[in-house]
């Protein structure tokens, strides 16, 4: 059964701080120089690309496990989405951020790419062998679109996308930009056991509200809550999302639009920077309102 992560300062018992154990000191570039590692490890994209989220209100849905279960999933995305500056839409919504628990997942997989195609937006079937074929307990996708500077779809013109802005040309700035229009995340349940339905939220969340992949993460790098489904079964997890992680997406979705992936991982980082600066340096977990 996995272990809880809680703050060091709680588990630290009075012996231990009599230790002769030398103290290190963590300085101000180190921590820079982690968000940076920690940043550019989650978001992969060109200089002249740009990192995609959700610009259009989230409607989480959950399936695959009790009522009870689904419930406290879609209402911990939904706190986390609110938490980050997301809107999030009214209850009778229909769902555009799937979270499925499956028994088998590459079975799963390949059922829905026979029977709701659809759900993989426009890949082609070799895109999404690839998607089958992921090795891990879990897989995550989004479908974007592209909008124009303005926020508005790019229309087309037969073969031709048109974009009509208001918005002067920039060097500094994009012309248009993509954006998320749904997500589907799926998990082995085999991979959840010892774990909370906040767990499987605020994971699903990480991969939902991002284009992320776990397995670039640096394993000696800062706490995460991607880890939680790869931990061994005796070792300690996250309970919740940590600084890290919150910074991260509030970094994510607070930032200007229409800005290249540079700038963009620019902003991320100072919202990160903020977040530890307030915290304990990302070790603890990290409340989100509900």
């Amino acid at each position: 059964m996995r272990f809880a992560l809680f703050a060091i300062a709680l588990i630290t018992s009075p012996a231990a701080a009599q230790d002769d154990a030398p103290i290190v000191v963590i300085g101000q570039r180190d921590v820079e120089q982690q968000i940076e590692s920690f940043v550019g490890a989650l978001t992969p994209a060109s200089p002249r690309g740009q990192i995609a989220r959700f610009e259009t209100a989230v409607c989480p849905g959950a399936f695959g496990m009790a009522d009870a279960q689904r419930a406290a999933v879609r209402d911990r995305i939904r706190a986390v989405a609110k938490g980050i500056g997301l809107d999030v839409a009214a209850p009778d919504c229909k769902p555009n951020l799937v979270v499925v628990v499956a028994a088998d997942k590459p079975a799963f997989l390949k059922a829905l790419g026979k029977k709701h195609y659809y759900m993989f937006g426009d890949r082609t079937p070799t895109q999404v062998r690839k998607i089958i074929a992921e090795p891990g307990p879990a897989t995550a996708w989004q479908i974007q679109t592209t909008v124009n500077g303005d926020g508005r779809p790019i229309s087309n013109e037969g073969d031709t996308p048109i974009n009509r802005s208001t918005r002067s040309p920039s060097r500094i700035t994009a012309a248009a930009r993509p954006a998320f229009m749904a997500a589907v995340v799926v998990i082995e349940s085999g991979a959840l056991e010892g774990l909370s339905t906040t767990q499987l939220a605020d994971y699903a969340a990480m991969r939902a509200f991002a284009r992320i992949d776990p397995a670039r993460i640096d394993a000696s790098g800062p706490a995460t809550i991607l880890r939680v489904l790869d931990a061994a079964a005796d070792s300690e997890v996250p309970i919740t999302l940590t600084q890290w992680d919150f910074g991260f997406l509030k970094g994510l979705y607070s930032s200007p639009n229409n800005l290249y992936a540079p700038s963009q991982r620019s902003e991320i980082g100072r919202a990160m920077e903020q977040e530890l600066e307030s915290g304990d340096g990302g070790t603890a977990p990290r409340p989100v309102g509900s």
